[in-house]
């Protein structure tokens, strides 16, 4: 059972890209921390699902589904007019959304349009995202934006140029929107996940595994011996480094970039 606390008491939190990972982890740790949160997705059928599931436990009151896809202006603008119909306001954002991209494929090999899809959510959407929240976040005092970045931006690797030069492009653009929204007292930072344990990273060893003869758990101590501490960081770990940079604890932070990584770089 997560800790409850206030920490985010009488906020209103969007989260996009809600799915059974890391978006559903940073919703649910919003609501304990007492926020009310919007759940958005492309789809809203796993949102309607968990919003089922959260309502049980924190309340039906503080949650709401409302469908975006985060490339499309209309409904980035649908999404916080709805958010502000049902709870009066935006205090905080978390750009979740994302796109993978292909491994192991050069420059030199791919064409440079297979780029875009990657770029379209991860950079692109997550600007459209905040710039429809920018008149919301202005209403209210002490506004948060929380971008999930990759720490592929600090270990690049050569056939993720796609993935990572997106990441890295949304990180140079949350100190400019740091600089911009500082005067509204707007922050914007940015939580940096390396290998998070979790569904995603889960079925992403049992592919390794299976591709290079070896065991789960074999690849599994692989990727532990890569950090420092004796263990990943988990998905629940990342999400509560997100409550607490949309929190007032963090109130003197802007445009910084919290690394959750178990140790794996240091920044």
């Amino acid at each position: 059972m997560i800790e409850e606390s206030s920490l985010l008491a009488g906020k209103v939190v969007i989260v996009s890209g809600v799915g059974p990972g890391l978006g559903r982890h940073i919703a649910e740790h919003a609501l304990a921390a007492g926020a009310s949160v919007v759940l958005s997705a492309r789809s809203r059928h796993y949102s309607d699902e968990l919003a089922a599931e959260l309502g049980e436990r924190y309340g039906a009151e503080r949650l709401s589904v409302t469908p975006c896809d985060v490339t499309d202006d209309e409904a980035c603008r649908s999404l916080m007019d709805a958010t502000e119909n049902r709870f009066g306001g935006v205090d905080g954002v978390v750009a979740n959304a994302f796109a993978t991209a292909s491994y192991n494929v050069t420059l030199e090999e791919a064409d440079v349009d297979s780029w875009m899809p990657a770029f379209d959510v991860n950079f692109f959407g997550s600007l459209r995202l905040v710039k429809a929240a920018i008149p919301a976040l202005k209403r209210r005092t002490g506004g948060t934006v929380v971008f999930v970045g990759s720490q592929i931006v600090r270990r690049v690797r050569a056939g993720r140029g796609a993935y990572a030069s997106s990441k890295a492009a949304l990180l140079t653009a949350s100190h400019v929107l740091a600089r911009e929204l500082g005067p509204y007292d707007v922050r914007v930072n940015t939580v940096v996940p390396g290998r998070m344990w979790g569904p995603s990273l889960h079925t992403y060893i049992g592919h390794l595994a299976e591709q290079r003869g070896t065991s789960f758990n074999e690849q599994v101590d692989v990727m532990v011996n890569d950090v420092s501490l004796p263990r990943l960081a988990t998905d629940e770990e990342c999400a509560r480094a997100v409550v607490f940079l949309s929190s007032d604890l963090s109130a003197a932070m802007t445009g910084q970039a919290v690394d959750t990584n178990a140790g794996e770089t240091f920044h």
